[in-house]
């Protein structure tokens, strides 16, 4: 487990890991420990009984702890997932912010802002893909956020009139990779049944804006899981978040890591398949 970076910001202490070789099992039970008494109403424990590997299979970790305490209370985590093309999407596997600091924004911001730091340091590339499965609309409403950049796209886009069919057709090229072997709804973008344990949450959480709300009430169950695909097309989008965290490119034109997930550009007028 190596160290990538730390970051003090006031109380908090924000750290990435990269477990390319496993995580140790104190600094894994001490991850665990943390956030289950940082989410208390959340059935956290269970969580990690069953899906330990949010931590063990991941690329990159990046954690929000209490200084001097110690303590984690926020968790970011992902990996990069292979598709059939040969491309790559980043999928965030966990996502948690301790209660005390979810009104501050210290740790949301400072997590998101040093896992694209971490990832973009590790691999010189800006992923074109996130995705996350979650049944919190906070979260929804944060990954949307993103759209004020422009091209940037967001799966599934409530607001939209209608989505992209293009957008849609990736989407179920996503689920089917990440939620391997359960029902994708492409229309509401809900993966069924892929949240464990199915009552992780005692109730479905409330975000500020009742939209965003009320969909998720209409179209999840209990053990549902939404799939938030946010798409970052062009350089200039990249490079536009990453000054955002206050980043600087390192290349005059970010590279962008490619999916190769999306519909191939259709052949010239005239020209036949294969010509």
């Amino acid at each position: 487990m190596d160290p990538m970076a730390v970051a003090d910001t006031g109380t908090l202490e924000i750290s990435n890991l990269a477990p390319s070789h496993g995580l140790a099992p104190d600094v894994e039970e001490w991850i665990v420990d943390g956030l289950t008494e940082a989410l208390p109403a959340l059935r956290m424990r269970s969580l990690f009984t069953l899906r330990r590997d949010m931590l063990r299979d991941a690329d990159l970790i990046t954690l929000a702890v209490e200084t001097p305490r110690r303590s984690v209370v926020g968790a970011l985590s992902s990996r990069w997932c292979t598709t059939p093309a040969g491309g790559g999407f980043l999928h965030i596997m966990t996502q948690f912010v301790g209660e005390r600091r979810q009104g501050d924004g210290i740790a949301f911001a400072g997590t998101w802002g040093r896992h694209i730091e971490g990832i973009y340091e590790s691999t010189s590339e800006f992923p074109e893909l996130w995705v996350l499965k979650t049944f919190n609309p906070i979260v929804y409403c944060a990954m949307r956020g993103f759209t004020r950049v422009p091209d940037v796209a967001f799966y599934p886009d409530i607001y939209a009139e209608r989505q992209d069919p293009r957008i849609v057709r990736t989407a179920e090229r996503v689920a089917a990779i990440a939620a391997p072997g359960h029902t994708f709804v492409p229309s509401t973008g809900i993966i069924r049944g892929a949240g464990e344990p199915a009552d992780l949450y005692p109730w479905l959480p409330e975000s500020r804006d009742e939209k965003v709300n009320d969909y998720f009430a209409a179209t999840t169950l209990p053990g549902d899981r939404m799939l938030c695909m946010l798409s970052i097309p062009t350089p200039e989008a990249a490079e536009t978040i990453l000054r955002m965290f206050g980043l600087t490119p390192t290349t005059p034109q970010v590279r962008l890591a490619r999916s190769m997930l999306g519909d191939p550009a259709p052949a010239p007028a005239g020209r036949r398949d294969g010509e």
